[in-house]
């Protein structure tokens, strides 16, 4: 490719303002190019790197049997798959199978300043396995995830693997790829006393039991006093020290969810526990309280509440005495203790942690960092929702399905790739994913002589099958280096003055050292570092 041909122009700014450094460096670089707020259009150096992203995934996957299929892109991917497979998977002979699909997909909801990170549309290589029970499911899960270890080896990326939210089964398990970084939009919360690392969303920590010395319940006149800290400025007391009741619809029914004060509820933990959906939670309406639960709106509260199912926070059983409403009209209780007062039909975490909480295995202190996902792998368990989806044992007997799904974004995988690998003068790509291995920039297009001895690396490292990118603009040293740096090409050839003597400079990009070569040893050196 010549530069002078090339469609997609670097720059020295963008306009934007962006979370993350490596999305200013992709517009810069002319890899993507925004079209309006969210939406991006990928130019032909970015397109040569998401394809060289899906070449690396697919040949993995290849190798272990996946096979790629092209599925509408307007129906759920699991669904499709299921409905366009299930015909294919009568026997146990036909088990198990796996398959790929590679589409561009729509986000619902966008992040301008997170850029490609969350834009309107973005490109992912999604995975689904069929196996024949919960035991070649579980292996399954932990083949699609050593697939993807291998490829995230050779990228040179380092990635954490973190136990997430499971938005398809909620009650099965489901890891999450994350690449640690200080802008990203994901919270990790890490142990620094043992290897417990998980996401805020499903986050547990240590609770400690508290004496709890004996004082009897009492009614409190509270009038008007319906939030928190409205109780905790009349009452003078913390929120800590205070129990909230919630109402909500889960699916067809209303429920009522305990937790401390100061703690915030957990859609996440409530709908795994649960088993539904996080969609399907909702704040109850009156209509769902009225004349069904003895309660008043603003004064609900645990004790003698009927008419309810009543999950209780496990750190609730765990404290002292909680002022509750008291499920009357200007009243609140104190010195409510769980056990005595009240019990819950059920007992979880259903509450999110804080940044002061303990570990829930060793009791140590815990941090948190920041990342982006770039991918997540999803137990299915049986398969359940799609009619004739099952399967004649060896007796002939039918038997359920069994599934896992995955996906890669690629956007974001190449984004964090950037991120990663770049410094201040622009990307520094590794050898596999770059757009161009070698990139030889000629100083002077006036002069004869080195003119003739760029095109003819140009054309050597053609030959020999290495992609070339030739700068033969007509601009000057200084934009030249300017472009090469900012595009990051592994391997940089200059032809200036030397060209006369055949010699030219030559220098690896994620090095501050050039040295000048001869042409061949040149085009040897070049010839080694891409075995």
């Amino acid at each position: 490719m010549l530069m002078s041909k090339l469609i997609g122009k670097t720059s020295k700014r963008v306009e934007e303002e962006f979370n993350i450094d490596s999305q200013r460096l992709l517009l810069r670089s002319g890899m993507f190019r925004s079209i309006s707020p969210g939406l991006y259009a990928v130019l032909p150096q970015g397109k040569r790197v998401i394809d060289k992203l899906l070449n690396l995934l697919s040949k993995e996957l290849e190798i272990k049997d996946f096979q790629n299929i092209i599925i509408p892109s307007n129906i759920e991917f699991e669904r499709a798959v299921c409905l366009t497979l299930r015909n294919d998977l009568k026997s146990y002979k036909d088990l198990p199978k796996s398959i790929y699909n590679v589409s561009s997909i729509e986000r619902k909801k966008i992040k301008v300043k997170d850029g490609i990170l969350k834009s309107k549309s973005f490109m992912a290589l999604r995975s689904f396995g069929f196996y024949e029970n919960q035991q070649n499911m579980l292996d399954g899960f932990e083949q699609i995830k050593e697939i993807y270890r291998i490829i995230f080896e050779k990228i040179g990326i380092d990635v954490i693997e973190v136990k997430s939210y499971n938005d398809k089964t909620p009650i099965e398990n489901c890891e999450e790829f994350i690449v640690t970084c200080e802008g990203g939009d994901r919270e990790i919360f890490n142990c620094k006393g043992c290897e417990y690392r998980v996401l805020e969303e499903v986050a547990d920590f240590h609770i400690r039991e508290e004496d709890i010395e004996d004082m009897e319940i009492e009614p409190v006149h509270t009038p008007g006093i319906k939030t928190i800290k409205e109780l905790e400025e009349y009452m003078n007391i913390e929120a800590e020290e205070l129990a909230k009741t919630l109402l909500l619809k889960a699916g067809n029914e209303t429920i009522a969810v305990v937790i401390r004060g100061n703690r915030e509820l957990n859609l996440y933990k409530l709908s795994t526990l649960l088993n539904v959906p996080i969609e399907d939670i909702e704040m109850a309406d009156y209509e769902d309280i009225d004349g069904k639960i003895e309660t008043v709106p603003g004064f609900v509260g645990p004790v003698e509440l009927e008419g309810v199912r009543i999950i209780v926070d496990r750190e609730i059983t765990k404290t002292g005495h909680l002022v509750t409403g008291a499920n009357k009209r200007d009243y609140h209780l104190k010195n409510v203790r769980y056990d005595r007062d009240f019990v819950g039909d059920l007992v979880a975490d259903v509450s999110y942690v804080r940044e002061n909480d303990k570990c829930p295995l060793c009791g140590e202190d815990m941090t948190k960092k920041y990342g982006v996902d770039i991918g997540k792998i999803l137990n299915i368990g049986k398969i359940t929702d799609i009619k004739s989806m099952e399967y004649k044992n060896k007796e002939g007997k039918p038997n359920s399905i069994y599934g896992v799904s995955s996906y890669i974004d690629i956007y974001r995988l190449l984004s964090m790739i950037v991120e990663k690998q770049h410094d201040d003068d622009g990307i520094v790509w590794p050898v596999e994913t770059a757009p161009y291995q070698v990139i030889i920039s000629i100083l002077n297009v006036k002069k004869e002589d080195q003119v003739d001895l760029g095109r003819r690396l140009y054309n050597e490292l053609k030959a020999n099958s290495i992609e070339v990118i030739l700068d033969d603009r007509n601009e000057r040293a200084g934009a030249k280096f300017n472009d090469a740096d900012i595009l990051g090409i592994p391997i940089r050839i200059v032809v200036a003055r030397g060209a006369s003597e055949n010699k030219v400079e030559f220098k690896l990009r994620w090095e501050n050292e050039k040295e000048e070569l001869g042409v061949n040893e040149a085009l040897e050196r070049v010839v080694q570092l891409l075995k």
